[in-house]
């Protein structure tokens, strides 16, 4: 039962005060989960403590574990476009809601990102010699942004979205070579069968897909694209797309770091690449 659901029951049972926070949060949950511990307290006419109070009856172990969870109930029922609009529904309605899903998806995946797991794809990413890029269908655009962000940083990096070239440049990567595939779903047969090329070869194979996939098995890392949010095999990957292009911003903060400051002259020097292009 989500959250939501949660409160909804709960409601006949609480106390007054309880009522009032319940009623705060479900006359505008997408404004809580953007909330602090006061700002709700003051909506809900309660004190800051019978705020955590409140949380931990509803089993979470803070008001930042509640507002995860509350994010994850707006995601599952937002995330779909067909959910998330309605005919009918005018500009600054569909302006709303669509940046409250996004919103809401990224409050959710904060809690589902493992530090541990970035900084070992980071150090992957840094130790290699070349970076090779895979995506198809909707996730070969963010495939074209990683390379973007990542071949800034010294490192040779070539996206591909044909599956022919993918099975080329599998074939012909070694332990030294990083692969990185985007899969909304993880179940792809063909970038199945180019992550197990890749992994013949002995290359670093690292993936941002559904962690319970086919393809995340093949992996030595697996960063979670947040697929569970929407069925991106019926629409549009929306919410999974704004997440993994996060992910993305994430992987080369920290492989920027990782390099250190020599990194930042080859930055500057590629900005200034580009003066003499401006009007």
């Amino acid at each position: 039962m989500s959250i939501l659901s949660q409160l909804q029951h709960a409601l006949p049972t609480l106390s007054k005060a309880e009522s009032r926070i319940a009623q705060a949060i479900l006359h505008d949950p997408e404004a809580i989960v953007n909330s602090t511990t006061a700002e709700l307290a003051r909506r809900a006419e309660v004190s800051d403590p019978m705020i955590s109070r409140f949380c931990r009856t509803l089993g979470c172990s803070s008001f930042p574990d509640f507002k995860v969870q509350l994010a994850k109930s707006l995601v599952s029922t937002t995330s779909f476009i067909s959910e998330a609009v309605s005919k009918g529904d005018d500009a600054a309605t569909y302006i709303e809601k669509r940046i409250n899903a996004n919103q809401a998806a990224l409050e959710y995946i904060r809690g589902k990102i493992n530090p541990t797991v970035i900084q070992q794809a980071v150090k992957a990413l840094a130790k290699s010699k070349r970076i090779e890029i895979f995506g198809m269908g909707g996730a070969a655009a963010i495939a074209k942004d990683a390379q973007h962000k990542l071949f800034r940083l010294g490192i040779p990096t070539v996206a591909y979205e044909d599956n022919l070239m993918q099975r080329m440049a599998a074939a012909s990567a070694n332990k030294d070579t990083a692969v990185l595939i985007f899969s909304f779903t993880g179940r792809t047969q063909s970038m199945v069968e180019v992550a197990e090329i890749a992994k013949q070869n002995n290359a670093k194979l690292i993936t941002i897909t559904n962690p319970d996939s086919p393809l995340a098995k093949l992996a030595d890392i697996t960063i979670t694209s947040g697929n569970e949010l929407e069925d991106t095999t019926i629409y549009v990957p929306m919410t999974t797309r704004i997440i993994i292009l996060t992910i993305i911003d994430i992987l080369a903060t920290g492989l920027t770091l990782e390099k250190g400051p020599a990194i930042e002259e080859q930055l500057i020097k590629i900005k200034h690449s580009l003066d003499s292009t401006k009007m």
